[in-house]
């Protein structure tokens, strides 16, 4: 990725810059109401970018099975499409939006036809040639790359939404029998003085809230990977494109995490600590290591919220300065790594008491591996987001990465 020195820029020549050059969502305020041909082009367009989409869902394995439990969410999936065909016309032809003017799925059809057609591409064109010719021009692969991003997270984070939140009402449902149950034979000071009946409660209050807060996460990502609207103000701006900044994120979500995770295991579980102390698991230094736990969840959610109607991976919508971002600029990264460190601490202090030193090496290597991975998620998306002037200033404001004044 070519450096650029803004620093020989203004602020202005900056942003001009990085709109002309780097903004696939940049549209001249100047420019006219789009005409007829170019809405009917966006919304032809749009429509068999989406069809390609479903048809994928439809027949693809993955999504098969990732869709087989929840049959309503298919068919809304279904249905939403078939309701773009009908009324986005109406809104086009309405509103006439100056965002067709930097459509993405033009961009796509554009380049898909000029595949079909073999425009530019000579009869005796070398291999060299050849490739030149295949490769698409910025905003064609940006637009693909953006595709791509929204058909392969999108589904997943909607199915793992409703998963999260049909967690959170069974285990709702679970705690109120269990307070059914125990208030017919103890009164509230008799199970505070009952570990038997205590555990089960922490284990149930634990458990709702880890579910409620991944299901914060996930709805927040869902949103954002389902909109792009100028009123949110969650245009994409660019794409991460490099191969390296791609793989290092992909590797982390089903199906490839699971190959990942082969490679190199991390058996780690943030909600039980019993095993740190088995004689008395109502310790302080059991509470003290699950509190941690909590409390690294809620920064990592909230910083899931602060990206608000933004939030996507590979993506780059604007610069979120507010909390946690206003301390370190990867808050989500650091507390989810070191949650999964302080959630390993009940199987290292099992495999070390075993004498099984070889698993723990391996455990090591695992949880280093995912460290290192979830580290270079951050450079290279710090690389991506470095083309934009605001947040090359926003680096400048907040210089810590991951621990606030450490690192």
């Amino acid at each position: 990725m070519t450096e650029i020195d803004y620093e020989k820029m203004s602020d202005l020549e900056a942003k001009e810059f990085f709109d002309k050059n780097y903004n696939i969502s940049y549209v001249d305020e100047n420019l006219p109401a789009p005409s007829n041909e170019l809405l009917f082009k966006h919304y032809v367009s749009s429509a068999f970018v989406y069809a390609i989409a479903v048809m994928f869902f439809l027949f693809n394995p993955f999504y098969i099975n990732l869709f087989s439990p929840h049959s309503k969410i298919w068919s809304g999936v279904v249905i939403l499409y078939f309701l773009y065909l009908i009324f986005a016309p109406v809104f086009l032809f309405t509103i006439r939006p100056k965002t067709v003017y930097a459509s993405h799925s033009i961009e796509v059809m554009n380049y898909i036809l000029k595949l079909v057609k073999r425009d530019g591409l000579s009869k005796n064109a070398t291999a060299a040639e050849f490739l030149k010719w295949l490769t698409p021009a910025y905003k064609e692969k940006q637009s693909i790359i953006l595709y791509f991003i929204k058909f392969f997270f999108a589904p997943q984070l909607l199915v793992w939404s409703v998963d999260h939140a049909n967690s959170v009402w069974q285990k709702y449902n679970s705690f109120l029998n269990l307070n059914e149950s125990a208030l017919k034979y103890y009164t509230w000071q008799q199970i505070m003085d009952t570990p038997k009946v205590l555990l089960k409660y922490r284990s149930a209050v634990f458990g709702i809230m880890f579910s409620f807060l991944y299901f914060i996460d996930c709805f927040v990502y869902t949103i954002g990977y389902c909109t792009e609207l100028t009123f949110l103000k969650n245009r994409i701006r660019s794409v991460e494109s490099t191969a390296c900044g791609l793989i290092f994120c992909l590797i982390c979500y089903p199906n490839l995490s699971s190959i990942t995770a082969a490679l190199l295991p991390w058996n780690h579980n943030e909600i039980r600590f019993d095993s740190l102390t088995p004689s008395n698991p109502l310790s302080i230094i059991v509470w003290t290591a699950m509190l941690i736990s909590v409390f690294l969840c809620i920064i990592y959610v909230s910083a899931s919220i602060a990206l608000a109607t933004k939030a996507s991976n590979l993506t780059n919508r604007g610069t979120v300065k507010i909390f946690p971002y206003n301390i370190v600029r990867h808050p989500a990264y650091s507390s989810k790594v070191i949650m999964w460190w302080v959630g390993t601490i009940c199987t290292f202090k099992f495999l070390i008491t075993e004498g099984r030193f070889g698993d723990l090496t391996g455990l090591l290597i695992g949880a280093a591996g995912w460290t290192f991975i979830y580290y270079m998620r951050a450079i290279t998306e710090e690389r991506h987001l470095s083309l934009d002037p605001e947040y090359r200033a926003y680096t400048k404001q907040v210089k810590y990465r991951f621990i606030p004044y450490i690192w």
